[in-house]
């Protein structure tokens, strides 16, 4: 009978205590702004412009919100925000990262992703582009077919088949490639032009920090030799001069349908060899030449001529690439399998420079478009 009198008694205790304290109540879905792009600009080393976007729920018409603030790191930026905005500020819905251009070289975005890495309530799916020019001119633009911001942003660097030049990094793949002995980042470089976004390039990284950037055909190169299967469609144009002397235009558009890479090194430390294989498999969908096609020998010249094309592409942009010091194909790695001891990045960037290159192209025609 005490025990029960005891129990009773604790419990109306905890109920008043609880009735002492005050009213704070969760907010509800309609009170939170979820944030869905935030654009980073460059001030100055310290000083951050930082630009969010949030959709505002309408039965009628799609709208966004836009804030903006200074601050050194997004949590500041958080708290800074969260006295302008009429609902309560949320990163539980972010989907893209924009950074300018110019912060991204001078200051690198390594700091910003990191930060937002280890902020359990940004999910994993948050895509990462590079700006040409200021990020909050993009975030604060106007556009012809999509007037809300966050899904035209979310959608366009969803990956999609047509624009698999670049990859299409996450959160937590360019953290992967931030932090890899072997490979540098890469992502979409975006330009606003028109009432449009295009991405139009890729921007190549060094660690964390923007050093340049490179076409979309180098870019669906890269993807080949970081073993993607399907790549985007290439063209290709050879000139040759006719028996006339007159020079003719050969145009050939071809549609990959499968793709494999060998990269390998020959394990000599000293003179390092990297030997690279790459197998295509396409339809050819577009012609306009002089070459009559059904023919064996002629098909089998323009057979040739592609390959050699793509293996002097291939070079060049490896050579390039060799000559920056930076690595979005990953080639390092052929090196680090047959590496004996310690293998850090400095080591792989050393016999990565001094490496020579043995590209080898074999394309295989499955089918035909249009042909002329």
């Amino acid at each position: 009978m005490k025990r029960a009198s005891r129990f009773i008694a604790t419990v109306i205790l905890l109920l008043s205590l609880c009735g002492c304290g005050g009213e704070l109540e969760r907010p509800t879905l309609e009170d939170m702004a979820m944030i869905g792009v935030m654009g980073f600009d460059y001030v100055d080393r310290k000083k951050i412009d930082i630009t969010v976007s949030v959709p505002v729920p309408s039965k009628n018409k799609e709208s966004t919100q836009v804030y903006a603030t200074y601050a050194s790191m997004t949590s500041e930026a958080m708290l800074n925000l969260a006295t302008k905005a009429e609902r309560t500020m949320s990163l539980s819905q972010l989907r893209v990262i924009l950074f300018g251009e110019e912060y991204a070289r001078k200051v690198g975005i390594g700091k910003v992703i990191l930060d937002l890495y280890r902020n359990p309530i940004v999910g994993e799916n948050v895509h990462i582009a590079i700006v040409k020019g200021k990020a909050k001119d993009v975030i604060k633009g106007t556009y012809n077919h999509s007037p809300e911001i966050n899904t035209y942003m979310n959608n366009l660097l969803h990956p999609r088949m047509e624009t698999a030049f670049s990859s299409f990094a996450t959160i937590h793949d360019f953290v992967f490639m931030m932090t890899s002995n072997t490979m540098d980042p890469n992502l979409p470089y975006l330009i606003r032009s028109d009432g449009e976004i295009q991405i139009t390039k890729v921007a190549l990284f060094r660690v964390d920090k923007m050093i340049g950037i490179y076409s979309q055909r180098e870019g669906k190169l890269v993807q080949g030799f970081l073993g993607r299967k399907r790549l985007p469609r290439m063209s290709f144009e050879f000139k040759h001069e006719a028996k006339t002397g007159k020079k003719q235009t050969e145009k050939v558009v071809f549609d990959f349908v499968r793709a494999k890479t060998k990269v390998r090194s020959n394990g000599n430390m000293k003179k390092p060899v990297i030997h690279i294989d790459l197998r295509v498999r396409g339809m050819l969908v577009g012609y306009s030449g002089s070459k009559d096609l059904e023919k064996r020998g002629q098909f089998r010249t323009m057979v040739q001529e592609l390959e050699k094309r793509i293996s002097k592409e291939s070079m060049e942009m490896l050579v390039r690439f060799q000559k920056q010091g930076v690595d979005p194909a990953q080639i390092q790695e052929s090196i680090r399998q047959k590496y004996v001891g310690k293998w850090t990045r400095e080591t792989g960037l050393a016999l990565y420079k001094k490496a020579k290159f043995s590209i080898k192209v074999h394309v295989d025609i499955v089918g035909f478009g249009t042909l002329k």
